[in-house]
């Protein structure tokens, strides 16, 4: 059975071991936001959180903050 996580959730989890979201933890939160093609509202502020409260080892944090923009910039479009 294979379920689908919101952004938020997949953040969550990732944060429950070490407080921290690693590369590899990224890539699936990164896939995850970009199977739908785009981030909603809500789905962009909890990444912004996330970012503005340095989560992310320096791999993960590069990726995610690009995923961020791009999705900014589309929604200003």
């Amino acid at each position: 059975m294979t379920t689908k996580l919101t952004l938020p959730q997949a953040l969550k989890q990732a944060l429950q071991d070490d407080n921290k979201i690693s590369k590899y933890e990224a890539q699936v939160i990164y896939q995850l936001a970009t199977t739908s093609g785009h981030l909603n509202l809500k789905d962009r502020e909890t990444l912004k959180n996330a970012l503005d409260n340095d989560q992310f080892d320096e791999p993960a944090y590069k990726m995610l903050h690009e995923l961020l923009m791009r999705s900014e910039l589309q929604h200003k479009k």
